[in-house]
């Protein structure tokens, strides 16, 4: 299978898995901690995560804008940090 047709089945499968408006925990929870909660924290103090609103005091991502953001580091090769 093709780097383009995996990735994109995959997207395609986040983007029918995830709600509209999500939490970072929820990202650990369907991505099957392959992301978790805390390195999306740390990614954002780095200025390097997806894009994020706040409600309260709870980060909180848009689905296309956190697609969009994960699309490019989606990797069939090993040792590519997000």
């Amino acid at each position: 299978m093709s780097k383009v047709l995996a990735t994109d089945l995959i997207i395609e499968s986040l983007r029918n898995s995830l709600p509209p408006v999500f939490s970072r925990k929820v990202v650990q929870e369907i991505m099957g901690q392959i992301i978790n909660a805390r390195t999306l924290a740390n990614l954002d103090c780095q200025k390097k995560g997806p894009p994020r609103k706040y409600l309260s005091k709870t980060v909180m991502y848009e689905r296309e804008t956190f697609l969009a953001w994960l699309e490019p580091k989606l990797s069939d090769e090993e040792g590519n940090a997000l």
